[in-house]
């Protein structure tokens, strides 16, 4: 078995669907095994995937074990040589699978692999970044960054910034669509990818784990191509900085805590805070505001 798909189902039924169907319209010559894990979904009974798809996988969670419980039950069964965990709201368009694996079995200094996530309008989703950094914090704070290119700016942030048609080495890459080699886990605790974080911030952490840990890089590459319908398995439809105060930012702050220390995170939000309440407006004085109660009293 070369590659082992590991999709999670939370009451996503119609998206799930696709996504499979996806998988067996376009690959056709690549040795996979896809196990779907269906976080206790009450939209429906499971088994239906079944009747459509019987030589999936399925495993039925008796409780709703998060997006890293969800991928872990997963990879406890797996027999594939590479992992790749594949989001219930992405449709593959080409044969991304047998691209993003052949990129690995060449490229054994890669950890990590992410390939090109598209919008339903075709445009690029900004799936790369960067670790929460003092350094970068204080370059923005002092505008060192005016001295940089465009290009070279783009590198060094990357997120919305970066050209999403061109390779590039992350610190982190989203989760949605993440490969890597199931030997690799040995180095992980249990030989599976950390469940700190139920859901949001995980994919960070397991980057981590490759990229300082194990040593090895976290490659972005646009040649795996996929439709993301981005928040499709999320019901929260908040605006995107409502968002990340809801989801993402607690799990941030403890992550940061447990891989830098409480000193260097309280120091990191108090740089940020700056940063807003330099660009002198309402909305990121009050920014400003929250990332200074953050830097003093902690999330």
């Amino acid at each position: 078995m070369q590659t082992s798909i590991i999709i999670v189902n939370y009451n996503t039924y119609e998206l799930t669907y696709r996504c499979i169907e996806s998988i067996y319209a376009n690959e056709k010559n690549h040795n996979y095994e896809i196990i779907l894990v269906d976080n206790a979904s009450d939209e429906c009974d499971a088994s239906l995937f079944l009747q459509k798809f019987p030589e999936v996988k399925l495993i039925k969670s008796s409780e709703n074990s998060g997006f890293a419980g969800g991928n872990n039950l997963g990879i406890k069964q797996s027999k594939g040589n590479y992992i790749l965990l594949l989001n219930s709201d992405t449709k593959l368009i080409n044969n991304a699978i047998s691209i993003a694996s052949s990129i690995l079995e060449k490229e054994e200094t890669i950890g990590a692999l992410s390939g090109q996530l598209q919008y339903p309008d075709g445009n690029l989703q900004a799936v790369a970044g960067r670790f929460p950094s003092v350094k970068r914090e204080l370059r923005e704070l002092l505008r060192l960054n005016k001295f940089l290119s465009k290009e070279q700016k783009a590198a060094y942030y990357l997120d919305t910034q970066w050209d999403y048609n061109k390779p590039v080495e992350a610190d982190w890459v989203w989760g949605a669509f993440l490969m890597f080699r199931k030997k690799d886990l040995i180095h992980f605790p249990n030989q599976l990818l950390h469940d700190t974080f139920f859901m949001y911030g995980e994919d960070v952490q397991w980057c981590y784990h490759f990229k300082n840990i194990l040593k090895k890089k976290i490659y972005y590459t646009p040649k795996p191509k996929a439709i993301h319908y981005i928040g499709g398995s999320d019901k929260n439809k908040a605006e995107p900085f409502e968002r990340y105060l809801q989801k993402m930012l607690p799990h941030e702050y403890q992550w940061l805590c447990m891989v830098k220390g409480q000193l260097y995170t309280r120091i990191y939000y108090f740089l940020k805070s700056l940063v807003y309440y330099s660009l002198l407006n309402k909305d990121n004085l009050n920014k400003g505001n929250l990332f200074l109660s953050i830097a003093l009293k902690g999330v």
